[in-house]
């Protein structure tokens, strides 16, 4: 029982290394994309608004978007399929 624990607190532990190094990477690359939307546009189209506060807007929108949220698939999608291992093991 105790082998099943650290097991689980292990693999906990890699999930969440991975899914910060996925969120990390995500919001840098939406960050170099907003970045270089910013100096895409003319004068005319900035509305006089800082780089920095441009890529602030920016990001708002990017984590109120459905994308950030996928990340926690890091956890879901493992722990469903050890969960649907498990039962079948059980059942069969």
């Amino acid at each position: 029982m105790i082998g099943l624990i650290r097991n689980i607190v292990i693999i906990f532990l890699i999930l969440t290394v991975v899914y910060v190094i996925l969120s990390q990477w995500s919001r840098w690359r939406e960050r170099m994309r907003l970045s270089e939307n910013y100096r895409a546009q003319t004068d005319l189209f900035r509305e006089n608004e800082t780089e920095d506060a441009f890529i602030a807007r920016g990001m708002v929108r990017y984590n109120r978007s459905l994308r950030p949220k996928l990340f926690l698939s890091v956890y879901a999608i493992p722990g469903g399929i050890a969960t649907l291992l498990i039962w079948l093991a059980q059942n069969s």
